[in-house]
């Protein structure tokens, strides 16, 4: 270290000289290593049981809000209570609704007893019409045989227009019980239409009414409640969040198993001293820039008794990894980072690493190197950025 201070003094000064005299420096001299091997990035392969640390997740978190506007006048359900599907947490005042379906519910009530008064009135006219009928049809033969009978003179006209009398005011009650079943007829139909429009406006005033129970649209587990009993909510007002079953385990893997990984991959899923089998149902398909590592999501066979938050322990059995490691005497560090020679045409560049696990006399590379790249790896604290290297 003493060494490289020097350099950099003799650099500084040789610079700040340069704006004083215009005398010329002498040049710097390049700093030569001797017996340095190099050597280069090679790839490993291991299998070995990978175990990750996990947190117990709902599979979805949703917010319930209402779909109405209107004061929370009852909680039925607190922070960690277990819920199903259907389930009321919340009431909302719905005085300003159920007036609605009340008024409803009684004119439907009404056009019901109109309809019924206009079917027994219906029957009525009909068994009418069916009288009308057979008196129409035989006052209408008797007219066309006395009428024959006039023409020939067989009976006198006083008698023939006495049935004739009798045949129009038998077409003339026909006529008009007719006339009265068209009326009948209408206003049943004015009645359906009608009630059609209530039963309408009745659907609409209980859809509302429903709207003021806020429900949990699934088996889960009430989270958080955001909002307390008193307060004047809307649909832009989320009132619960609720966790939906069943629970999952998620965990954040290093970069190098990518790929070893994958949907489906069978795992051991440890929680509050309790193992689990698994499988992988979710693999993120990029890494995290900054801690490398990409998230994968793991659901049990036997569902997860903890709840959401719970640390949990995710465990590979055996895993295949290849991966570029080096020597880890050819690890050069500067307080927390990490630096590497990577040697070019006799020259030592420096260059900064990311390591990841150890495995026996070699580190594992997470980025920075490439495979085949040629390394210092012995005698780095004596090499800078720019020295020459000799065997």
């Amino acid at each position: 270290m003493a060494k490289r201070a020097l350099v950099a003094l003799t650099v500084l000064i040789a610079l700040s000289s340069c704006g004083a005299k215009e005398e010329k420096a002498e040049p710097v001299k390049v700093k030569t290593v001797s017996g340095v091997e190099v050597k280069p990035v090679e790839s490993i392969e291991f299998i070995r049981k990978a175990t990750f640390s996990g947190t117990v997740i709902p599979k979805q978190e949703i917010f319930t809000s209402p779909k109405v506007v209107g004061y929370l006048i009852e909680e039925k359900a607190e922070a960690g209570q277990k819920v199903k599907k259907g389930e009321i947490l919340a009431v909302i005042d719905s005085s300003d609704i159920r007036p609605d379906v009340e008024r409803a519910k009684a004119a439907l009530k009404e056009i019901e007893a109109a309809q019924k008064e206009l079917d027994r009135a219906l029957e009525e006219v009909e068994a009418n019409k069916k009288a009308a009928e057979a008196n129409y049809s035989f006052a209408e033969r008797t007219y066309r045989r006395f009428k024959a009978l006039l023409e020939g003179e067989a009976i006198s006209k006083q008698k023939f227009d006495e049935v004739k009398t009798k045949y129009e005011a038998a077409k003339a009650q026909l006529e008009a019980v007719k006339a009265k079943e068209k009326q009948i007829l209408e206003k049943k139909r004015e009645l359906r239409a009608k009630r059609e429009q209530v039963i309408a406006s009745l659907k609409k005033a209980k859809a509302y009414l429903s709207y003021t129970y806020i429900k949990s649209p699934v088996d889960g587990i009430v989270l958080q409640k955001l909002v307390d009993k008193g307060n004047l909510v809307s649909p832009q007002t989320p009132i619960y969040k609720i966790g939906s079953l069943p629970f999952r385990v998620r965990a954040y893997i290093d970069n190098v198993y990518a790929d070893k990984i994958k949907v489906g991959s069978e795992v051991i899923v440890k929680v509050k001293g309790e193992s689990y089998r698994g499988k992988v149902v979710e693999v993120d398909q990029s890494a995290d820039p900054i801690s490398h590592k990409f998230k994968v999501k793991v659901e049990t066979e036997k569902p997860l008794t903890a709840i959401p938050g719970t640390y949990a322990v995710v465990e590979f059995p055996s895993v295949k990894v290849e991966t570029l490691a080096v020597p880890k005497r050819a690890i050069y560090r500067v307080g927390a980072l990490e630096f590497v020679f990577v040697i070019e045409n006799g020259v030592a560049h420096l260059r900064p690493v990311k390591t990841g696990e150890s495995l026996g006399d070699v580190v594992v590379i997470l980025s920075g190197l490439h495979k085949g790249e040629k390394i210092a790896v012995s005698n780095v604290n004596n090499l800078v950025d720019g020295a020459k290297v000799e065997g």
